[in-house]
């Protein structure tokens, strides 16, 4: 599920998850984006979600008649600190498909963020397989395979190849990386993400898998697609530019998606 999380009070412009969304977020397969209201139609548009997540402190129309009239078709769900019938009903009727508290479980929320995107989509979302070349990637087992053989990997390490997997091609920085793999919680030092990089880097050269990523020094690291060809079909370093025996050297953050060190809830 590609989901991005808009904060539109003043305690949360940046859009980090309150509590009850990180722990979602945590128990369920969910790619995670974040903006301030100002850049939520652009940041909709520069790459499909499959819903929305408004954060208030009170249920407010405002924002999401902005999304409408700008033709943003996707499902919206409220999360407000202050909620009360005649707040949750004029949201509603504005489009919403969706009003809860803050206060929410995390696995309540989940079930309704599946519900809703399963209902707009027609179908379910829990059984998804990503293939490039060589590799594919359960969303249902939470597995990655090279030539149909599974990989042992971490949570987290399944969790910084479904980010790449997802927006392949793309070059991802440290801040987006931990946003993901972190969903706004409590953040470590970005230089563990160099560690795990090299470590999933690893474990794919094992199987067979030369190069399968690109460091862009100062910005982040994209996954190159090439290096997944099925064997026989691409030379054994495929981007004249690149070194099968890339360092694992730390790299300064870019720009991409930046996401605040630590989550939290909405005052």
């Amino acid at each position: 599920m590609r989901l991005i999380c808009i904060g539109d009070s003043e305690k949360n412009l940046d859009g980090r998850p309150c509590s009850a969304l990180s722990e979602a977020i945590s128990l369920g397969e969910i790619y995670l984006r974040i903006c301030g209201r100002e850049g939520a139609v652009g940041a909709i548009r520069e790459s499909p979600i499959d819903i929305a997540v408004i954060q208030q402190t009170a249920p407010n129309p405002r924002l999401l008649r902005v999304l409408r009239n700008n033709k943003v078709s996707s499902p919206v769900l409220i999360i407000a600190r202050n909620i009360n019938a005649d707040s949750v009903a004029d949201v509603l009727a504005a489009g919403a498909d969706d009003c809860v508290s803050i206060n929410i479980e995390a696995v309540e929320l989940l079930a309704r963020l599946r519900a809703i995107v399963r209902r707009v989509s027609g179908v379910g979302i829990t059984s998804q397989m990503i293939t490039i070349g060589r590799m594919k990637l359960n969303e249902d087992t939470r597995e990655v395979l090279i030539d149909d053989e599974a990989i042992t990997l971490t949570q987290v390490e399944y969790k910084i190849m479904s980010l790449f997997a997802h927006r392949k091609g793309g070059i991802l920085n440290k801040d987006a990386i931990m946003s993901h793999v972190y969903a706004g919680k409590n953040l470590p030092q970005s230089k563990s993400i160099d560690v795990m990089m090299c470590r999933v880097r690893a474990k794919l050269v094992e199987k067979g898998i030369k190069a399968p990523f690109k460091t862009i020094w100062g910005v982040g690291y994209r996954l190159v697609e090439e290096a997944f060809a099925p064997l026989g079909s691409r030379d054994m370093n495929p981007d004249p530019h690149h070194s099968s025996n890339e360092s694992c050297m730390p790299i300064t953050p870019g720009i991409d998606i930046s996401a605040p060190s630590k989550g939290f809830d909405i005052r």
